[in-house]
């Protein structure tokens, strides 16, 4: 606001300055040069006060709205019967412009009847212009306002939750951004938070819609009013909100421990050259470890998260982190009808990482979004230029899909690859759908509707797999390797697996066995319908001239993998 008050200083005082330059015929000269240089110097100040991010009391913003009618006016009898009388009288739209943009609705057309008062009423006291032109800027004021305020209140509203009456997660994001901006000018804390009330999807499974909308109401109150003015908080998308507050990470976390309600959250305070994905990254993989320590709880960003983070770009930049493909066969045909996408990252001195190792740490520190969109996007490029249209199955992490750009970076990089949308499998884990999360779950639908299929991963070691299963948005279920495992060598059959493959029958979905290392589970599976397999007994993760040339072929046996290259992303 600081910014947009010294802009407008700045211009009424050039243009003051311009006109008692152009017109010097009158005694008002000097009183119009002076108070245009005060306007100047006046606005250079709030523009120093907006670099800095010094904010302001509201009562200040009123008075600089205010001040200009009064030495407007003035100005106006100083200058009566000439053109820079009638030139000062417009320089009140500026305060029009500045009420409507930031004061509420009564403050702005407070000033804007003040306004009009001081036109017409230096028309009858002074007969300072004539009554054509001070009507004409009455109405011209009038018009302008009603027209800025409806813009600018349509566009508010375009941001806000119509539900708590909060900022959205578009408005959220825009403050974010320039919070970020600001405190990296001035060198000054900013932390931010994402809280999940504990236990909400139950609220409106027992009670009602109707109760749980309520409930969100009443904790948007209880919140905002403990966050005062200084904080920004926002209903980020279902039960989650979102707090950005210019307080260091310990004093966010003190400032929670008030918060009334069960609830969980994930603090990050900021770090040098952080953007709003580097940030919210790492929020939400606080949040995500309270929320796997139990819930209701507040976790803060791990200390090595900036660190990991640092490490993981250099290395993506560096080239060290590749993609490698795992085959899927049909166990019917026999022939290999895609590839898993998987990561791996070998060092510039040769050294392999563990997924096991660095997988958690991309997850805690967030770069797990910025690794996502590479795969995504390598998988895609390379698969479109297969000759055989083999499908490509990519892992999607939780925090991707909670991602606001998520599905228009899906359909980008199908548009840009050339990769048709029939595919493409997104690969997501039981366990995170089991959340019910409205974001992730209404991304997932809106891909499905482009053709996209959608793979549940480790299906079966979920607890409510059977009663969201038919809700879920989802077109193959991947049988969980410890089901596989399970499978000795004397078997016949496996109840667990054929009781999943006609349940996957009875709802149209595909089955993916993973983990098949030995020929005896094969047969098995193969026995009680299991569509399609992959594991070491198949083929080893290889290149994409690898899988290339083994697409459309049947699968021969591969050697062993090291133990390293026996996890997947």
């Amino acid at each position: 606001m600081a910014a947009i008050a010294g802009a407008a200083y700045l211009a009424g005082g050039v243009i003051g300055l311009f006109s008692a330059v152009l017109q010097q015929d009158s005694d008002g000269d000097v009183y119009v040069l002076a108070l245009s240089l005060v306007a100047i110097a006046l606005g250079c100040g709030l523009g120093i006060v907006a670099v800095r991010g010094h904010r302001l009391p509201e009562t200040c913003y009123h008075l600089l709205a205010l001040a200009p009618i009064g030495v407007i006016t003035l100005g106006i009898r100083a200058e009566r019967e000439s053109l820079l009388a009638m030139a000062l009288a417009s320089l009140l739209i500026l305060v029009t412009i500045f009420a409507f943009a930031f004061f509420t609705w009564v403050a702005a057309w407070s000033l804007q009847v003040l306004s009009v008062v001081a036109l017409i009423g230096a028309k009858l006291a002074w007969d300072a212009m004539p009554w054509m032109a001070a009507v004409a800027m009455s109405v011209q004021n009038v018009i302008l306002a009603v027209i800025l305020g409806w813009l600018v209140r349509a566009a508010a509203r375009a941001e806000t939750d119509d539900l708590t009456g909060l900022p959205d997660r578009r408005g959220f994001e825009r403050a974010l951004a320039s919070a970020l901006d600001r405190a990296a000018r001035i060198d000054r804390p900013l932390s931010l938070a994402f809280l999940d009330l504990d236990d909400f999807a139950a609220v409106n499974e027992q009670r009602g819609r109707a109760a749980g909308d309520q409930l969100m109401h009443l904790v948007a109150q209880e919140w905002a009013a403990l966050v005062g003015s200084d904080g920004v908080l926002a209903r980020y998308g279902g039960d989650r909100f979102a707090l950005l507050l210019p307080l260091s990470v310990s004093q966010a976390s003190e400032l929670l421990e008030r918060f009334p309600r069960e609830f969980s959250a994930g603090i990050a305070g900021r770090c040098l050259d952080d953007t709003p994905v580097t940030l919210s990254g790492r929020a939400e993989a606080a949040l995500e470890e309270a929320r796997r320590a139990g819930g209701s709880r507040v976790f803060c960003s791990a200390d090595g998260a900036a660190d990991n983070w640092a490490e993981m770009a250099a290395a993506l930049s560096a080239g060290e982190f590749t993609v490698v493909y795992q085959p899927i066969v049909d166990l019917g045909s026999g022939r290999t009808t895609g590839a898993e996408a998987l990561l791996r990252w070998v060092r510039a001195d040769g050294a392999p990482v563990s997924p096991v190792d660095f997988i958690p740490r991309a997850e805690r520190s967030g770069f797990i979004v910025e690794l996502g969109r590479f795969v995504l996007e390598t998988a895609g490029r390379e698969a479109a230029a297969w000759a055989v249209p083999g499908k490509i199955t990519v892992n999607v992490s939780g925090r991707e899909l909670h991602q606001p750009g998520y599905y228009d970076q899906v359909t980008t990089t199908l548009m840009t690859t050339g990769l048709p949308p029939g595919r493409l499998v997104l690969e997501v884990t039981e366990s995170m759908l089991e959340a019910d999360s409205p974001v992730a779950l209404e991304t997932l639908r809106r891909l499905r509707a482009l053709g996209i299929r959608i793979a549940v991963d480790d299906f079966g070691t979920g607890w409510s797999s059977l009663s969201r299963l038919d809700r879920l948005p989802a077109d193959i279920l991947k049988i969980d390797r410890s089901f596989v495992a399970a499978i000795a060598p004397e078997a016949t059959s496996a109840p667990l697996v054929a009781a999943i493959t006609a349940l996957a029958a009875a709802l149209g979905l595909r089955t993916v066995a993973e983990g098949v290392e030995e020929e005896h589970q094969a047969t098995v599976l193969a026995r009680h319908g299991v569509d399609e397999v992959q594991g070491w007994l198949h083929g080893r993760p290889g290149d994409s001239a690898a899988i290339r040339a083994a697409l459309g072929r049947p699968a021969v046996d591969r050697p062993d993998l090291p133990v390293t290259d026996r996890v997947s992303h």
